[in-house]
């Protein structure tokens, strides 16, 4: 070899090493439709900042939430879903303001526990009373949601769109994911356009859904919510009593989209 070659060689391995550099930004960044973030949190503080979310306090999903398991900390939001002897303690948070288009994007651990779901989703409530009841909103819905039973064997998120009185698509049944999310945080979200919704992990297009043809489409304001429960049906729960389901979520960002 000669001694041009080892210098080029030598040069290159000492920029690799030396480089600890993040290549490269989302496609919202990238793409002239979107503006600049209109919605963050990284949850740095010590505390759930109760005027950007509403920690829920009812029962939901047969299970009773709470604030106690629903918490800041170590800079990560921590929801907690446990089995107290068949007593079901879920947890769920959700915005206080409401988006319309644009794209969401979170930075996400879900719970390695078998049997619980841990969900991140928009929801048209069209209220924000204390009991979440939204009785009059179009409950037009885009969800991401992990049934963790599958990361052992088969992982997969199940993606999903709704309405009131309507399930438009469902995925038939899952996408599969070749990694499990529970072993480390992954950048999970959804783009919701005039026409059409996009999921993604890590920046990876998984699945599109256009409106056309289907009987849902985001047409109304809704509310970020996310939650951690539990059930036999579907779920394949509950965990065993007593043992804590941690989710836990890093930083939640939405980028408005403009045509």
């Amino acid at each position: 070899m000669t001694n041009m070659k080892i210098y080029f060689i030598i040069i290159f391995l000492i920029f690799s090493l030396g480089c600890n550099c993040e290549i490269g930004n989302t496609a919202a960044e990238n793409d002239e439709r979107y503006v600049t973030e209109a919605f963050r949190d990284d949850f740095e503080g010590d505390t759930v900042d109760t005027s950007v979310w509403q920690v829920a306090t009812w029962s939901e999903h047969g299970g009773q939430t709470g604030i106690e398991r629903c918490y800041v900390k170590d800079g990560y939001l921590n929801m907690v879903f446990i089995n107290n002897s068949g007593t079901y303690l879920s947890s769920a948070i959700q915005t206080w303001d409401e988006f319309l288009y644009g794209r969401w994007e979170a930075r996400i651990k879900p719970s390695a526990v078998p049997g619980v779901l841990n969900y991140f989703y928009t929801i048209d409530w069209n209220d924000t009373s204390d009991d979440s009841s939204g009785s009059d909103g179009t409950k037009q819905e885009i969800d991401i949601e992990f049934l963790t039973y599958t990361f052992s064997t088969d992982p997969s998120v199940h993606f999903a769109v709704h309405a009131d009185g309507l399930t438009s698509y469902n995925t038939n049944p899952d996408i599969g994911l070749d990694f499990d999310p529970s072993s480390g945080f992954h950048v999970f979200g959804f783009e919701i356009t005039p026409d059409h919704i996009e999921w993604f992990v890590d920046d990876t297009s998984l699945l599109k859904y256009y409106y056309s043809g289907h009987d849902v489409a985001i047409t109304a304001p809704y509310q970020l919510k996310l939650n951690a429960w539990s059930r036999e049906e579907w779920i394949n729960g509950p965990p065993d009593s007593g043992v804590e389901c941690l989710y836990q979520i890093d930083w939640i960002r939405f980028i408005p989209y403009e045509e």
